[in-house]
């Protein structure tokens, strides 16, 4: 079995994200759009992919025989199988796990849990993101955002 950790960045607004919508309405919304996906195989190299480098990306890996480890799997496994159509063995999520043992009112967040486990520090590229579909990004601000998503994957594989 592969463990593969994942994490997916995608278009949302002040008006359009999971604080105004449930995952589901988010995820099967007309404007829903995937900028990019971080993907890390077993302990390899976190790769960066966006555009149609994603389903590329997707196709190469054994879905069957792996493990798929997100921080709100919940959200990113729904995105894998809805728009993708790839269905892991087995669902990992360190949100839920992080619940369990810290209860749900303990700071849940990927930068909480990384701070309180002190395995580094989650960026805030994200916040310059707002608004942004694929099409809109420059070259460096999609690099940046890669490096970014790339440093979610590592944090949440350490946690």
């Amino acid at each position: 079995m592969n463990l593969i950790t994942l994490d997916f960045e995608t278009y949302y607004a002040p008006d359009f994200s999971l604080t105004k919508l449930t995952t589901e309405e988010y995820i099967k919304s007309p404007q829903f759009q995937v900028i990019g996906v971080g993907v890390k195989v077993n302990d390899g190299e976190t790769v960066w992919a966006s555009g149609d480098g994603v389903k590329s990306l997707f196709q190469s890996l054994d879905w069957e025989n792996s493990l798929l480890l997100c921080h709100n799997t919940l959200f990113d496994g729904a995105i894998l199988a809805w728009h993708y159509g790839h269905v892991p063995h087995i669902y990992l999520d360190t949100l839920s796990m992080a619940r369990a043992i810290h209860g749900v009112d303990a700071g849940g967040s990927l930068a909480k849990l990384v701070e309180r486990y002190n395995l580094g520090q989650k960026g805030t590229e994200v916040l310059d993101a707002k608004g942004l579909r694929l099409e809109d990004f420059h070259k460096e601000q999609l690099a940046q955002y890669g490096a970014y998503c790339k440093n979610d994957v590592e944090l949440t594989y350490k946690l």
